[in-house]
């Protein structure tokens, strides 16, 4: 949603000025002319320590859901679901979330204020199913999946259809090449997990970014690893992003945990050390995650087709198994 969209809504659930300041993101300033603005439009009424909506004004601000009663209803059906999900692929480079770290995920853009009723969401690579915890949630008004496996692909659609899910489509795309342009613009937030090659996390991202609408106010959440991508491939990608119209507003470490997959054990013997030659006893494979959002002036970009290596480089964990098979 927009700055001001964003702000009305708190107003929704929250009368306390200096709460509304300290949670609305914009200067000082800012809001002290938006609420100047809006009490001579008769959205709100201001006085000595308190700030309400009008009717007017609670018509333009909608709902915003509360985030426990959100996953309190979807998370009994979400674990039920993932149990019967296409196992991980590695040349696809997939890897699991836990079910609990899909569902962080969501209460993260919830807290946010990025899932708001009618939110349009696009979801680039859905092997961990986020786009059924998200159309759970009965808020976006349409969920895209774009993902190049047709057995995730044909799980998610038979699950949409059986829960009813009119809103989630799926297409089995190839993110190496551009998406349709029927796509491009035309949501307001997205969520992918990239690979972590520099040409991987570009595209992952950079497709990401194409799909969302021009303007202020639009989101997009990705996960990045520190086992994989060191802070100076973290830089790379950050002046890559900070190069156009947007801004991260937040990295959560730790955010997300990655279920153990069949070869790990196998893949991490490679490098010779007797310390990992035994299977992990709970999940260690972590992400953060990020959270940036478009700024005044933004214009989803058109990348072309994308070129390069998208899943090995020498920080992968494959690395000393791929060097071994002669990669």
């Amino acid at each position: 949603m927009t700055p001001d969209q964003r702000v009305l809504s708190i107003l929704a659930r929250a009368s306390d000025p200096w709460e509304v300041a300290g949670r609305c993101r914009l200067p000082f300033p800012r809001l002290v002319q938006l609420l100047r603005d809006w009490e001579r439009q008769g959205l709100v009424e201001l006085a000595p320590g308190r700030i309400e909506l009008t009717p007017l004004g609670r018509r333009r601000a909608g709902c915003q859901p509360d985030p426990d009663d959100c996953l309190r209803e979807l998370t009994p059906t979400f674990h039920r679901l993932t149990a019967g999900r296409p196992p991980a692929e590695a040349r696809f480079g997939q890897g699991h979330l836990t079910v609990d770290s899909v569902l962080a995920r969501v209460r993260t853009m919830l807290a946010q204020g990025d899932l708001w009723l009618g939110v349009r969401v696009a979801v680039l690579g859905d092997d961990d199913l986020a786009s059924l915890a998200l159309a759970l949630t009965r808020l976006p008004s349409r969920v895209t999946v774009f993902e190049i496996d047709r057995r995730v692909t044909a799980f998610i659609a038979e699950q949409a259809a059986r829960l009813g899910l009119g809103g989630l489509e799926v297409h089995a795309t190839d993110l190496r090449r551009p998406l349709p342009v029927e796509h491009l613009g035309g949501y307001d937030l997205f969520l992918t997990d990239p690979s972590e090659t520099d040409a991987g996390l570009r595209m992952f991202i950079g497709r990401g970014l194409s799909v969302l609408r021009p303007g202020p106010g639009a989101a997009g959440y990705f996960g990045l690893t520190l086992i994989e991508a060191d802070l100076a491939k973290w830089r790379r990608l950050q002046r890559w992003l900070l190069a156009q119209p947007v801004v991260v507003t937040a990295v959560y470490p730790d955010h997300g945990f990655y279920e153990s997959w069949p070869t790990q054990v196998e893949e991490a013997r490679a490098f010779g050390l007797a310390c990992f030659s035994a299977a992990a006893e709970r999940p260690w494979y972590r992400s953060s995650l990020y959270r940036l959002e478009t700024l005044d002036g933004f214009r989803p970009p058109r990348p072309g087709v994308q070129r390069g290596e998208l899943f090995w480089d020498e920080q992968c964990f494959t690395a000393a198994m791929e060097t071994q098979q002669g990669r």
